[in-house]
């Protein structure tokens, strides 16, 4: 008899908001017209490299119909499936599929109120498709049941399915573009076409250029929301990037010492912001400790220059340097940004912006300085950087 306990439920609920942070990133659509948005500009030459420029262009310069809301539904066994498919009638229909209870019962993650659970057919092992569900949990005597449940997401793993207007595993890019056309968000391998809350998220592998998931999301937002609970983060607890929505950058992450703060961890991340849609990037002082600390984090730095208006697809450099030689410490970054996506994948630009540190030790940024820094080209490499900003006079009380 499964008698998971709360604990259990809890812990694993950090593997939920891994599952979900996708959705974090990706649930929504841009809304702010006022910022550059990672959409594909389907007819501007200059916007696609040299090689293959009139390929990738013929490829979206079709006009592929509006999406509608039969654009993502999917037939499985003769079956529609859309945001209202009855999860108990699938059930009652096809079982559970072999492999459900050796799989924890297809458990994904939980925080003691519900469950997010996979439904996979024909089995577990070898799944070709699979129904992402969140269950409220309730009780039958002393043995824990799923009691109201409903559909999250469809993600479709092998080629013999197809979405509504064609596209499968294994299918091209161009082949996505030239179907659906300009998608809503775009990440690095992963284009996003969303319309009234329902969302398609086409997943490529890079170096093939080919679809390697497709991934329907029916009631994402509402699932995300019903399992973040008070066990997870406290609403006025401070951020700690080993937690969504935070993702830590590993290689350009730091163990570093720092004047005013001695041996420090340099935490570069990259977070979704709820509020425009955009990835941003986000930095952080962490204790330099492998012991239990309650308060990991130090400081969090000021917002990143290369955040306004842009989606951030990694953080491509870091470095610590007195650049106005005041004898404190000074840190560069360079990202790369989302500029739009063609039959071969997403283009990026770079973009840079500096800390100053202060007489107090914290940081701060000179808005102005770094726009200039852009706007004149010199944010390519760190060495870029470094010598445009050792010609000028700057002076940071």
């Amino acid at each position: 008899m499964y008698k998971p306990s709360y604990g259990y439920f809890i812990i694993l609920i950090f593997l939920a908001l891994g599952v979900t942070a996708c959705s974090l990133s990706d649930i929504n659509t841009y809304n702010n017209g006022k910022t550059a948005t990672a959409k594909a500009k389907q007819e501007s030459s200059s916007y696609y490299p040299e090689k293959g420029t009139n390929k990738a262009k013929n490829v979206v310069s079709a006009d592929p119909k509006p999406l509608q809301d039969e654009d993502f539904t999917i037939s499985y066994r003769s079956h529609k499936i859309d945001r209202n498919t009855d999860i108990k009638e699938l059930i009652h229909k096809w079982g559970y599929s072999e492999g459900y209870d050796s799989f924890n019962r297809g458990y994904i993650s939980g925080n003691g109120t519900y469950r997010r659970w996979n439904l996979s057919y024909p089995n577990y092992e070898d799944s070709e498709i699979r129904f992402v569900v969140l269950s409220k949990i309730e009780f039958e005597g002393e043995e824990l049941v799923d009691g109201e449940s409903y559909l999250v997401a469809v993600s479709l793993e092998n080629p013999k399915f197809k979405t509504k207007r064609g596209l499968k595993i294994g299918d091209t890019l161009g082949k996505v573009l030239q179907l659906y056309g300009k998608p809503s968000t775009v990440t690095n391998g992963s284009l996003l076409y969303s319309k009234n809350g329902l969302h398609l998220r086409i997943q490529w592998d890079t170096k093939t250029e080919k679809v390697d998931n497709i991934f329907i999301e029916y009631n994402m937002e509402k699932s995300v929301k019903q399992q973040r609970s008070a066990d997870y983060v406290e609403e006025d607890a401070q951020p700690d990037p080993d937690l969504e929505p935070y993702t830590i950058q590993r290689e350009q992450s730091f163990t570093t010492t720092l004047n005013g703060w001695g041996d420090v961890k340099f935490i570069s991340t990259l977070k979704d912001e709820d509020t425009n849609d955009l990835i941003h990037a986000k930095f952080f002082l962490e204790v330099n400790s492998d012991k239990n600390v309650e308060n990991k984090i130090l400081y969090e730095f000021p917002e990143f220059y290369g955040n306004k208006g842009r989606m951030i697809d990694r953080i491509k450099a870091v470095s610590f340097k007195d650049l106005n030689q005041d004898g404190r410490t000074d840190i560069v970054i360079i990202a790369d940004y989302i500029t739009g996506v063609n039959a071969h994948g997403i283009e990026t630009l770079p973009v840079a912006g500096i800390y100053f540190q202060k007489k107090d030790n914290t940081y701060t940024t000179l808005p102005e300085l770094d726009k200039s820094i852009n706007q004149t080209g010199h944010n390519r490499t760190l060495q870029n950087v470094i010598q445009y900003v050792s010609k000028q006079r700057i002076n940071v009380q």
